[in-house]
């Protein structure tokens, strides 16, 4: 493993958090879009974390973003182990913007991966 600079850890962790931003919606949608029952932020985490290695805290601001775009609905129920929760499902909505970020993140996908595998100077 190279041993890497702070300045280029520095310009590494940017990078890692704007592509985080850009993703993490993308993906709470697409996992909500799969469920087959309403899911709760600590259960949606907990899938995140078993796959994606994303932050319990991360998530809670993009799925109540998400919801004042109206592409979750949320809907609060009490708990029998403590506070009351909030469950999310995806709305009509954004199943449709999920269709579009997944055309768009494919197309930009391919292009990065095009550019990635030709030889560089």
């Amino acid at each position: 493993m190279i041993k890497a600079s702070e300045e280029t850890l520095q310009h590494v962790k940017k990078f890692q958090k704007e592509l985080n931003t850009g993703t993490v919606a993308l993906v709470l949608l697409s996992i909500l879009k799969r469920a087959k029952k309403p899911l709760y932020g600590y259960e949606i985490s907990k899938l995140l974390d078993n796959t994606h290695g994303e932050k319990q805290s991360a998530i809670y601001p993009v799925l109540r973003s998400l919801s004042e775009k109206g592409l979750l609905n949320s809907k609060v129920k009490p708990s029998d182990s403590g506070p009351p929760r909030k469950y999310f499902t995806i709305s009509t909505l954004g199943k449709a913007v999920l269709k579009e970020w997944v055309a768009i993140w494919k197309e930009k996908q391919s292009l990065v991966d095009q550019i990635l595998g030709e030889p560089h100077e």
